[in-house]
């Protein structure tokens, strides 16, 4: 039962630090080479209340060579109605700019489960056993 107490405590803490993003160099092979991906802590300077650091995984059609090109990066993001802003329009027609906020979240597509499902889990083992 402590076990269970302790991992619940140290899933609702979390520190106070820098928002983490992978971050590419090339746009040609940062869709592709993972080797290409650098970890990176995004700047926490003095900003607006209604701009927050957000990890952005950009993707975009090339205007001149037509190839698909993937830009990862820190950015600073508009908040509107709560939710991050990011305006990648100027890169072209299918441009597409998903937003996040949790450390290396800009990584490919993945499935992720949430606090609430980790928590379910954990008490449905733990319930039968405590019975």
């Amino acid at each position: 039962m402590q076990k269970i107490v302790l991992l619940l405590c140290f899933a609702i803490l979390h520190t106070a630090s820098a928002l983490k993003c992978f971050y590419c160099k090339d746009p040609t092979t940062c869709g592709t080479d993972i080797e290409t991906w650098y970890e990176t802590a995004c700047a926490n300077s003095a900003q607006p209340t209604s701009y927050q650091p957000a990890c952005l995984r950009l993707s975009y059609k090339d205007k001149t060579t037509q190839e698909m090109m993937v830009i990862r990066k820190c950015a600073l993001v508009e908040l509107k109605d709560g939710k991050p802003s990011y305006d990648c329009q100027s890169f072209g027609d299918e441009a597409e700019c998903p937003l996040c906020q949790t450390d290396l979240c800009n990584s490919a597509k993945s499935i992720s489960f949430s606090f609430v499902v980790l928590c379910g889990v954990v008490l449905a083992i733990a319930v039968p056993k405590l019975l």
